[in-house]
């Protein structure tokens, strides 16, 4: 029962990331525990939707509510208090970072020494300096917005098709890579604006250019996800500690993109950043072993 819980909470948080700029699904995914265990699923699903089917169906369940449910009161909450927001979710960030800390530079798990070796420093400053463009950059709203409206579907080509295809790959690998917002990564390719646009024009009379356009993302980003976590879980194997210094390099570099700036932050602040330190390690205490189970 309690595992159950703790699964519907996680997928409740990972839900919100989803729908809240400048946060990461994946991150979340990583302070829960829980990241080796999705990319394990999604490496061989075939095999493994079956076999974690309970994990799947209670991590759906908090997914949908943290969407449907909390994903309306979290705009809301975006709306009046923002930086007290942001601040929350740094906070459930900065509690996770014990526990990657210990992965990446602490062999062996609590107890033992750091140990710092050239190949780690290297793996976290590269993870922290793909950030950076995000972290100056921000949420970039404002180009968002200017992505949508100036994009337009017209006739589509092989060559659109197979791009499309390639931006499928793209997004589906940020999408599973902590710290990475994959909306912005589309936006700097400049193929958010094309999506959104083919999104809003299936109720249209453009409906079958916007399928030739998802159709091809689509089986790209299913692609994206089963090879590139195939990748992620090699590396994990093979290369924990390497593999979680650049993962600590990109969650400490998504803090930059959530961070609302010193001028918006106040006493409410400070105690939201509290509050999400604590929810993380209440959460981490409530955990059972079993919740990051490898496959």
């Amino acid at each position: 029962m309690m595992q159950s819980l703790f699964f519907v909470v996680a997928g409740i948080v990972f839900g919100l990331a989803n729908v809240i700029p400048g946060v990461s699904g994946g991150t979340m995914a990583v302070v829960f525990g829980i990241y080796e265990r999705l990319i394990g699923i999604l490496s061989d699903p075939l095999h493994n939707i079956k076999k974690e089917w309970k994990f799947l169906v209670t991590f759906a369940v908090g997914l949908v509510i943290g969407i449907l449910a909390f994903g309306k009161l979290m705009n809301w909450l975006l709306g009046r208090w923002p930086a007290q927001c942001a601040m929350f979710f740094i906070g459930v960030i900065l509690g996770s970072l014990p526990m990657l800390l210990r992965s990446a530079f602490m062999p062996g798990g609590k107890g033992n020494r750091v140990q710092l070796t050239p190949a780690t420093v290297i793996a976290f400053l590269a993870g922290f300096a793909i950030m950076i463009p995000m972290i100056v950059s921000g949420n970039n709203a404002e180009a968002k917005e200017a992505a949508k409206a100036g994009a337009a579907l017209g006739a589509v080509n092989a060559g659109q098709a197979l791009l499309m295809l390639v931006y499928g790959v793209i997004a589906s690998a940020t999408m599973i890579i902590p710290g990475i917002s994959g909306s912005f990564v589309m936006l700097l390719l400049g193929a958010y604006g094309k999506i959104i646009a083919a999104v809003a024009a299936l109720t249209s009379s453009q409906i079958g250019s916007a399928i030739a356009l998802l159709l091809p993302f689509g089986i790209g980003v299913v692609l994206g996800l089963v090879f590139c976590s195939k990748l992620i879980k090699y590396l994990l194997h093979k290369f924990p500690a390497v593999t979680y210094a650049a993962i600590l390099g990109f969650v400490i570099g998504s803090i930059g993109c959530v961070f609302p700036g010193f001028k918006s932050i106040d006493v409410w602040g400070i105690v939201a950043m509290i509050a999400g330190i604590l929810v993380l390690w209440g959460c981490d205490k409530l955990a059972p072993e079993s919740a990051a189970k490898e496959l």
